[in-house]
């Protein structure tokens, strides 16, 4: 989604979300779950076909994560919790590959979680619509 459509989608379901408590319907959620889709860097499998046989290195137990959807970046700073998942469906080893074109490490996609209390969700979304002002 372009970052002009994001926060007034946000802002139309929080109206929703009123207009169906004034109906007395079911909608006061004590927690707000977002899927979300994020990447990390991986290293390439041709650059490890290339080079000589090294000494095994420790895999990073500490990943870095990257947003694809700026807005989830504001989302994190009022989480209570956020994960990534791995999805069931993963591409071979080579498909992190295609996706490095202008850089040295492959993009492996990830899902993504972020938990946000009921109370604090009208607050991200307003925050929402400040942080992808300021970045027109």
């Amino acid at each position: 989604m372009p970052p002009e459509i994001v926060p007034p989608m946000y802002k139309m379901l929080l109206e929703e979300i009123s207009w169906a408590l004034e109906e007395k319907e079911p909608y006061q959620f004590s927690h707000y779950l977002i899927l979300s889709k994020t990447y990390a860097e991986v290293e390439s499998k041709l650059d490890q076909e290339e080079s000589r046989p090294q000494k095994k290195k420790k895999k990073d137990a500490q990943t870095e994560t990257f947003f694809f959807h700026p807005e989830d970046e504001v989302l994190h700073k009022r989480a209570l919790g956020n994960t990534n998942f791995d999805y069931t469906k993963q591409g071979d080893n080579g498909a992190s590959d295609s996706k490095r074109a202008f850089q040295e490490l492959g993009v492996r996609p990830q899902g993504h979680m972020i938990l946000i209390e009921g109370g604090s969700f009208e607050g991200a979304v307003k925050a929402i619509g400040e942080y992808l002002a300021s970045q027109s």
